[in-house]
């Protein structure tokens, strides 16, 4: 029961951070390093394909790949471009990022963080997105670099935003520094739980050990070392005696 009680209340804790705005834009160096992970990735997997269209035109189909059905693209140039969509759509869309931002850290993400991305923005994002971003001197991908949330041409047609997927922060404890409640450091989880079953663990065996040690003495009458002190098996005589002589003692010095 405390267990998820302590879980629930950690689910609010990152809700009501992303609820509050508390989501840090990746800046346009960071999606360029990424963007530039994902092109040696496409262009590995895609030379594969190039090594079978060359295969073709050797065994004499380079009129069928080679022609062009639409406009000056080839049946080759079509192929290749929709494996490389394919590879952004769907990676986006099944797991809200791709290799290159995996690697960085970072995710694609709508307006609303806590909606998922629908199929129909993930392809245009993808498709006439990056078309507008690929103008002249791509000038839809600069724009990242100056939007206050980061977004490039095909965020802004999508509304969607490519946010750090985890963020960690080391909060310093300044002088009228007010630290979020989502970002403070729950200690409670941090505590050591085996000191403590260590402990009360030596408490029962201590007593057990006394236990053991007094039983001892009552049968063998002799004191017996526990590791601890000395516990002895006094008879009523010495009791007797040693209160006699303690009685002497105060009188002398009376």
């Amino acid at each position: 029961m405390q267990n998820s009680y302590d879980n629930q209340e950690k689910l609010a804790r990152q809700n009501s951070c992303c609820a509050s705005g508390n989501l840090e834009y990746a800046g346009f160096w960071v999606r360029m390093a990424a963007y530039m992970i994902d092109s040696v990735v496409v262009f590995a997997g895609l030379l594969i394909v190039r090594l079978i269209f060359a295969g073709i035109s050797l065994a004499g189909g380079g009129a069928i790949t080679g022609t062009d059905i639409l406009f000056h693209y080839s049946l080759k140039d079509i192929v290749l471009y929709a494996l490389k969509v394919l590879y952004f759509i769907a990676f986006t869309y099944l797991t809200g990022t791709t290799l290159g931002k995996k690697a960085m850290n970072l995710r694609v993400v709508s307006k609303n963080p806590e909606e998922k991305l629908t199929l129909f923005n993930v392809v245009y994002r993808e498709t006439v997105g990056r078309f507008l971003c690929s103008l002249p001197v791509n000038i839809g991908y600069i724009v990242a670099g100056i939007d206050s949330e980061k977004r490039g041409f095909h965020d802004l047609l999508c509304d969607t935003r490519v946010v750090y997927q985890k963020k960690i922060k080391a909060w310093m404890a300044q002088p009228g520094t007010v630290v979020p409640e989502c970002e403070k450091p729950n200690v409670e989880e941090q505590k050591p739980q085996e000191n403590v079953q260590m402990k009360e663990s030596g408490i029962r065996e201590l007593k057990k050990t006394e236990n053991t040690q007094s039983s001892v003495v009552e049968k063998l009458g002799k004191p017996v070392y526990n590791g601890y002190r000395l516990v002895e098996n006094k008879s009523e005589k010495e009791i007797a005696s040693n209160a006699t002589v303690n009685e002497n003692i105060s009188e002398k010095d009376t």
